[in-house]
């Protein structure tokens, strides 16, 4: 459904693994998931997820902050540069203090936020995220979180949560800022997603409807056929030359639509009621 050329238009610092990885499930994935069928869906979907992982580039929470920006994330946390300074540069032991005992976590020593902590192209946080999207799309996900960023599963992770969420009756509604808030839980970096959103429609045009294949003309000799059986039934009284005129084309209107024929001019049907060969 996208190609690996798109993905790596839209996701220039994509890793390679990841989009090779995308390019390959999109078409199957996308469909069972009901995102195929309404561009918003899709389009809104990409957006987001640009977004969250960098275009691509980060798929696990990055928690190595320093004392000083632990205050400005977490300030109800961290009031004091001495109260984060114990965390910073400690991922593991930062997650399981600012996600503890919430989203379905465990205490600080549970070690739920390490292991729960932000994945995938969504980034999908907190025991319960785990729990509900695994049964979304039928992947113990509880019991195997690191599976969540596997290029393997992450595509089908991020439209569980997108089910989960029941995006897409947002996205039909064509509320991005809805979206935004269904994703995010707030709206930070709208601006952003809304960047990226412009890009992805710039880069997935819509398909051109397909056409349907245009039949050869009528030859001159089959013009006077269909003039002449025309004639032979009292349809009209135009002569037999094999040009189509208005009087030819409101004979042959009279009999398609006598017929029960669809509106058109010489084709396969007109001849059959004409019995023409």
């Amino acid at each position: 459904m996208i190609s690996l050329e798109d993905l790596k238009e839209l996701f220039p610092k994509g890793r390679e693994p990841i989009l090779e990885a995308l390019a390959k499930q999109s078409k199957k994935v996308f469909a069972e998931f009901d995102m195929d069928d309404r561009p918003n869906r899709l389009h809104f979907f990409l957006a987001q997820v640009a977004h969250e992982s960098g275009g691509l580039s980060v798929i696990e929470e990055n928690l190595k902050y320093s004392a000083k920006r632990m205050t400005e994330i977490w300030p109800s946390r961290f009031p004091t540069l001495a109260s984060a300074e114990p965390f910073a540069g400690n991922p593991e032991a930062l997650a399981n203090k600012v996600y503890a005992s919430r989203m379905g976590n465990g205490s600080p020593d549970s070690g739920d936020g390490w292991k729960y902590r932000g994945r995938g192209y969504i980034q999908i946080t907190g025991r319960d995220g785990y729990r509900a999207i695994g049964n979304a799309i039928g992947v113990n996900l509880e019991n195997d979180p690191d599976r969540a960023s596997d290029p393997d599963d992450a595509l089908r992770v991020a439209c569980g949560f997108w089910k989960w969420k029941n995006i897409n009756a947002a996205c039909d509604e064509g509320d991005f800022l809805k979206v935004t808030r269904l994703v995010n839980g707030g709206t930070t970096g709208q601006a952003d997603r809304e960047a990226w959103l412009a890009k992805v429609r710039k880069v997935l045009k819509p398909a051109p409807a397909t056409q349907p294949a245009k039949s050869a003309p009528p030859t001159k000799e089959e013009i006077r056929k269909v003039q002449q059986a025309l004639r032979d039934r009292g349809f009209t009284s135009v002569t037999a030359d094999g040009i189509i005129g208005p009087k030819t084309n409101a004979a042959i209107d009279k009999v398609r639509s006598d017929n029960g024929l669809k509106p058109g001019s010489i084709d396969a049907d007109l001849k059959r009621v004409l019995k023409i060969s």
